[in-house]
């Protein structure tokens, strides 16, 4: 049986679809929507899927889809039809599709320092806190933590 590396089995293929949509996901963004998934296969592979189809195999409520339809939701995940049918080594995708993960992770946490840096507001403060010790580095860094906080920013 094929696990995610955190531990999740990946028993069935409305296991192995919702750990795709759970992992595979726009830059930016939590994760696709079914709408957004048979929208995007109908532009670029050519072929109907609707979301309510895609849906019933993330609900379970569709057990066996079509080839046809698996190898469309495969191409538009980037994985192996294989992966989605459980055969060859589902577990060697999922640890692939972690590394992505961390990669788009990492990439968007570069983006958003690479905004900031954009914004002249946060250079000015940059700036300013440039040769100030450990310790007073660490005091502007508490303060400003509270006031993201304060204007309800994460």
């Amino acid at each position: 049986m094929s696990t995610t590396s955190g531990g999740r089995p990946l028993t069935s293929m409305q296991d192995r679809l919702n750990y795709l949509f759970e992992t595979v996901r726009p830059v930016g963004k939590p994760r696709y929507s079914v709408r957004e998934v048979a929208e995007a296969i109908k532009r670029d592979q050519s072929f109907e899927i609707s979301a309510a189809y895609i849906n019933y195999i993330c609900t379970g409520e569709r057990e066996n889809p079509g080839v046809q339809q698996v190898r469309a939701l495969a191409r538009f995940f980037g994985v192996p039809a294989a992966f989605l049918l459980g055969d060859g080594d589902p577990g060697a995708v999922a640890r692939e599709l972690e590394q992505l993960r961390a990669v788009v992770q990492f990439k968007e946490k570069l983006q958003a320092a690479d905004d900031a840096m954009n914004d002249p507001g946060v250079r000015v403060i940059a700036l300013k806190a440039r040769g100030l010790s450990p310790s007073h580095l660490k005091l502007v860094s508490t303060m400003l933590d509270q006031v993201r906080e304060i204007e309800g920013l994460p």
